[in-house]
């Protein structure tokens, strides 16, 4: 309990930090303005050439699918950059020795910042939605909560894919190239771009057995076409795939951090 309290308090400090920069944070979210309105412009074409529903979305549910997956990518935090440096530099050889884990630390400070990014992306986004294409079609307030724990889990499995990826610096004297490989999924087999559900059979296929499509699709497909069935069914995956992040990122931790002291730091 002490141990939960102390993480605890991490990330009521951070969200206390965060928020003496709100308007800070908002203001840096305009550019999605400019995103979306792209989007808009592109769907809008293919809509006119190809119909009202495509990929069982109508443009309304497709604009609003990518204010979903456009929030929970830009809500991630840039801990990992700093992960990063910690590692190739060696700052993080004083820190083993600090009365927390250190991923759990990294972790609790992303759940401080998360808060307030989701609520500053959320307001741009939905003000976006609404003055573009209006209110989402056929939305039932009632499945909200389940939504957002499907959006958390997208956040929190994006959140520890960064670690690891970041942790490989114990390993690998540059690893940037990690990163982009890594953005580039997301925004392709992650359905970010469009939902995976236009690809052709065997990649849509493919896409629903990796991770990638569990933190932007999966989430942005819910939020525009829930059922109860598709839920239950992707959430366990989700939680799946956090369990086996968060247990990689904790190992990859362990075991770097003792080649460290066995090295001398």
């Amino acid at each position: 309990m002490q141990t939960l309290r102390k993480y605890g308090e991490i990330s009521k400090i951070t969200m206390a930090n965060s928020l003496v920069y709100f308007w800070n944070f908002l203001s840096k979210n305009i550019f999605l303005v400019f995103i979306l309105f792209i989007y808009l412009m592109l769907w809008k074409n293919i809509y006119s050439q190809k119909g009202s529903i495509v990929g069982g979305l109508t443009l309304n549910q497709m604009i609003w699918y990518l204010i979903v997956t456009e929030l929970v990518t830009l809500s991630r935090t840039d801990i990992h950059i700093q992960v990063n440096e910690d590692v190739k530099t060696g700052n993080i050889a004083y820190l083993l020795n600090k009365p927390y884990n250190y991923v759990l630390y990294c972790f609790s400070y992303y759940v401080g910042e998360i808060g307030i990014k989701l609520f500053t992306n959320g307001i741009i986004g939905i003000s976006i939605g609404l003055m573009y294409v209006g209110k989402l079609e056929n939305f039932n307030f009632a499945h909200l909560p389940f939504i957002f724990l499907s959006l958390l889990a997208g956040c929190f499995i994006n959140f520890f894919i960064y670690i690891i990826l970041s942790l490989s610096s114990f390993w690998f004297e540059e690893n940037n190239a990690f990163f982009w490989i890594y953005s580039k999924l997301i925004f392709t087999l992650g359905g970010m771009l469009m939902p995976i559900d236009l690809f052709p059979n065997w990649l849509k296929s493919l896409s629903g057995y990796l991770p990638f499509a569990y933190v932007t699709y999966v989430p942005a497909k819910l939020a525009v076409d829930f059922s109860f069935s598709n839920f239950y069914q992707q959430f366990i995956i989700q939680i799946v795939y956090l369990t086996i992040f968060f247990s990689l990122a904790m190992i990859l931790y362990r075991k770097g951090a003792k080649n460290l002291n066995v090295n001398g730091g």
